[in-house]
Order: C-alpha cells, then sequence, then structure tokens
C-alpha cells in the first residue's frame, strides 16, 4: 500500500471501527429487547466479520507481501464470516416472507424462490475464495471437472430434472401455496414447492409428496385459478311419475337454500336421462371455495329429501322384489290426513282450547312439512331465489301460522358484530309466523316436523274467539320487544 493510502486506513480503523461495534452492540441491544431474530445477524457482524476485518486490513498494511499466506487465511475467515452472516439474515428475512399472511397463503412466495438469494450468497462466497483468495481459476477447475460433472450429471439424472422441473414450475406458476389442484388421481391444497417435489395436503390432511419431473408431464387441475368460481354436479333420480317440471322446481328449492351455493351463477337442472321407472335429473351449484364441496355436495343430497317431502315429488325407493305398484294408494299413505293434521295442532296448548269445527278447520286449511337442521324456515325460498316473509305475504294474504309438532326451531336476528342472535326458542306445541318483522327469521335448529296453517283461514278463527287473538297478540308484542332490543342496539353501535 502506499503511503496516504496506509493513512485512510488507519484513521478509518481507528475512528470507524469503534464507531460500528458501538452501533452493531447497541442495534444488537435493541433487537434483542424486542426478541427479533435479527439480533443474531448483529450480533455475528458485531463479533465476527468486524474484527475479521479488522485484522484484514492490519495484516495488509504491516505486511508487504500481499500474498502471504496470514493474509489468505484472515482473508478467507472474513469472507466466510461476512458469508454466515448473510445467509442469517437472508434466512430470517425468508422466515418472514412465508409467515406472512397466514389466512391467505396464496399471497406467500414459493420455498424455492425463498433459496434461492442464501444459495447465490453461497456461490459468491465460494468464488471469492478460490479465485479473489487464494488464486485458484475457477474456469480452469470447471474444465477439469468437466468429466466429473457429467458422470455426476448421468448418476443424478432424475434428481437434476426434478430440480429443472421445479425451476420450470416457479417460473411458470401453474399454482401457488395455498390453491386446491389435481394431479391425475391426487388432489389437495399445495403446501409448498421445493428443490425436487412439489407437497399437498389431502383431505384427510395427510401430506403427499409428488415429484416436480411428474408434474411436469401431468395435467394440473387448478381450482383456484383463473377465479376461484367452481360448479359442483349432483346426479339425482326422481320418479318417472313426477312431471320434469314439478321435479325441476323440488331441485332448485333444494339447491338454493344450501348454504355455500352462489346465487350469482344461479344454480341450474337438466334432465339427462328419461327411463320408467326413474327420471335422472343433474343438479349443477355454484361454490366460490373449493375446500366446502364435500360439504355442499353433503347438504344439497340432504335437502333435496327434505324438499322432495315437503312438495310431494317422490324420489325412488330401491326394490329387491317384483312387486304391483298402486300409485294412488302409495301417495294416500304418504299424505298426512286431516285427522293426523288436527292432532298435531292440538300439541299446542293455544289450540287445543279451540272449539272442536274450529280446530277441523285449520286442519283442514293446514299442510304437514319437515326442515332440515339449519335450514331456514321463514323467510322461506321464492321460486326465483329470493327471500320473502312468505307467499301468503308476497300476495298481500296474512302469513301462514306455523305449529311445532317436533324437533326445535329458534327464532333469530343477524348482528352485524354478535352474528346471529337468538331471541326465542321454538319447541314442540309454539307457534309463529304471525310475530315476525322484517329483522327475524326462524331458523329450524333440528330436523323439525311443522303443520302450517293457511294465514286467512287463521286469521278468520283467530277473529272468532278473542282470548286466542290476545294471547297471540300478547306473545307477538313479547318476541318483538326482544327483537327491538337487538335492533335498537345495532342502530346505536
Amino acid at each position: 500500500m502506499t503511503g496516504s493510502t496506509e493513512i485512510a486506513w488507519m484513521v478509518a480503523l481507528i475512528v470507524g471501527v469503534p464507531l460500528l461495534v458501538v452501533l452493531a452492540g447497541e442495534l444488537g441491544g435493541r433487537l434483542r429487547q424486542r426478541e427479533s431474530p435479527l439480533a443474531t445477524p448483529v450480533d455475528l457482524l458485531r463479533t465476527w466479520v468486524l474484527p475479521l476485518a479488522v485484522a484484514y486490513v492490519l495484516v495488509r498494511i504491516l505486511l508487504t507481501d500481499a500474498d502471504a499466506i496470514a493474509t489468505r487465511v484472515l482473508a478467507s475467515a472474513t469472507v466466510l464470516a461476512a458469508a454466515i452472516t448473510a445467509v442469517a439474515a437472508l434466512r430470517v428475512l425468508s422466515e418472514r416472507f412465508r409467515r406472512r399472511d397466514p389466512d391467505d397463503r396464496r399471497r406467500r412466495p414459493p420455498q424455492l424462490l425463498l433459496a434461492l438469494p442464501r444459495l447465490l450468497v453461497v456461490i459468491v462466497a465460494g468464488w471469492l475464495l478460490l479465485d479473489e483468495v487464494w488464486g485458484v481459476s475457477v474456469s480452469n477447475a470447471f474444465a477439469a471437472l468437466g468429466v466429473t460433472t457429467l458422470i455426476v450429471s448421468l448418476a443424478l439424472q432424475s434428481t437434476l430434472s426434478g430440480l429443472a422441473s421445479g425451476l420450470l414450475l416457479l417460473a411458470d406458476q401453474p399454482f401457488r401455496p395455498g390453491e386446491w389442484i389435481r394431479v391425475d388421481d391426487l388432489e389437495g391444497q399445495v403446501v409448498d414447492v421445493n428443490w425436487r417435489s412439489t407437497r399437498l395436503r389431502d383431505r384427510n390432511g395427510d401430506l403427499l409428496v409428488v415429484p416436480n419431473s411428474s408434474l411436469a408431464t401431468a395435467t394440473v387441475v387448478n381450482y383456484d385459478q383463473p377465479e376461484r368460481l367452481h360448479r359442483i354436479t349432483l346426479p339425482v333420480q326422481v320418479a318417472f311419475s313426477n312431471p320434469p317440471s314439478r321435479a325441476v322446481d323440488m331441485l332448485l328449492s333444494a339447491a338454493r337454500s344450501t348454504p355455500g351455493v352462489l346465487s350469482e351463477p344461479p344454480p341450474d337442472v337438466k334432465v339427462t336421462a328419461v327411463d320408467d321407472p326413474l327420471m335422472t335429473y343433474e343438479v349443477q351449484v355454484w361454490i366460490d371455495d373449493h375446500t366446502v364441496t364435500p360439504r355442499v355436495r353433503s347438504d344439497l343430497a340432504a335437502l333435496v329429501w327434505y324438499w322432495s317431502a315437503r312438495l310431494d315429488v317422490p324420489l325412488p325407493s330401491p326394490a329387491q322384489d317384483l312387486y304391483l305398484w298402486d300409485g294412488a294408494t302409495v301417495a294416500g299413505e304418504r299424505t298426512v290426513g286431516a285427522d293426523r293434521r288436527r292432532e298435531l295442532l292440538s300439541i299446542s296448548p293455544l289450540l287445543a282450547a279451540l272449539p272442536a269445527a274450529e280446530l277441523g278447520r285449520l286442519a283442514d286449511a293446514a299442510r304437514h312439512q319437515r326442515f332440515a337442521a339449519g335450514e331456514r324456515i321463514v323467510p322461506d325460498v321464492s321460486s326465483t331465489g329470493s327471500p320473502n316473509r312468505s307467499a301468503s305475504t308476497a300476495s298481500n294474504r296474512p302469513p301462514d301460522l306455523y305449529v311445532v309438532v317436533d324437533g326445535r326451531a329458534a327464532l333469530v336476528v343477524e348482528h352485524p358484530e354478535r352474528g346471529r342472535v337468538i331471541t326465542a326458542e321454538l319447541g314442540a306445541g309454539e307457534l309463529f309466523g304471525f310475530d315476525l318483522v322484517a329483522a327475524a327469521a326462524v331458523v329450524a335448529v333440528t330436523d323439525c316436523e311443522l303443520v302450517v296453517v293457511d294465514g286467512t283461514t287463521a286469521e278468520i278463527v283467530l277473529a272468532r274467539d278473542p282470548g286466542l287473538a290476545a294471547a297471540l297478540t300478547q306473545l307477538a308484542a313479547s318476541r318483538g320487544r326482544r327483537i327491538e332490543r337487538i335492533t335498537r342496539t345495532e342502530r346505536s353501535s
């Protein structure tokens, strides 16, 4: 070194190094107080990199021979310490990127991409040690290792193929962590993409490791790209005796009332086979999360049964023996008669006090219905898929009177912060329908069996019995006050 250069280095060592050590110590102390993982790279910088760098500079100043063994050893130690510190810092940063947005795994960068900066640091450090410090020509070394590289490449052909496929997958990005894909017969959610393989988690919670070389040649179905909209198709067989229009209406009603099914695009039903004694229909519904596909399919199949019984659209029953089928007799057996409806209405203490003639009038104007647990009873879902108070309300008629004869239902109000709030438990014998306001709904807590009385007939009977009308008015007022308290809290918040 020249005299001026040596003086400059000495000034830098005397003034700059102590200042850097103090700043690094202060920064490391602050990071440790915050329990930050960056404290480790800062400590490595202060403890190893700075002292080794100072020793290297002093040796270069004091020794005239730049190629002395001591100089090269110190230079190698400095490069290694700097590389270890850089790798530690990059590991902390990559871990932060990996754990960012834990609820949205699609925004996480792939593991392969996070490992590339550390690999680059190792390559640069190796090049500095061989070429700059020890004077080994890297190009000549590669030429000398050409034959060995060829042998190793042939031996590790499958591994290198997986590595190349991983790089191509990273560049093309046909899927990202968090997305659901299907590869041949395998289906799962992408966990990450590494150098050799892609890891998936299936619906059983098991981890599937798929080699990248297999993915490169397979057809991959991505359920989340270009958008998360996904269609579910459910084949349903209905008895041939049902008119197709009624069967389609029944299936559409079941589809619209299934939780998780989107209203846009709307559900659709197609006739796929006509074969006495069965007709096969295909129910098509849309969802925006492939994760819920099994649950939506199961709920839809269950609700088809309830809606078929509710709308009197028989489903086929498997039979092992040959028999003669009498449609009129079977339909009569399936129908709950007026006498049975009168017995069910008398479960309510309020209706049991009515004269026999009035109770019979209500039974003649009633219908028997079943609802699945979790299904909305009132407001019902019209044929257009839009919620309304009831069919009678839509035509400016009095609301229908509902009587719970089996199971439990609940009068609920949707609160923006508290979610669904139950304002009244409705068990066997409870009445509702007359007391509902726009903010309230009735939901089946368990499988429910109800008798629904036509609103016009119910109003006539109530007008003839002031005692029953007063009791129902008092019950409606009590429930209305509970709903008002909840809606008032919602408006004030």
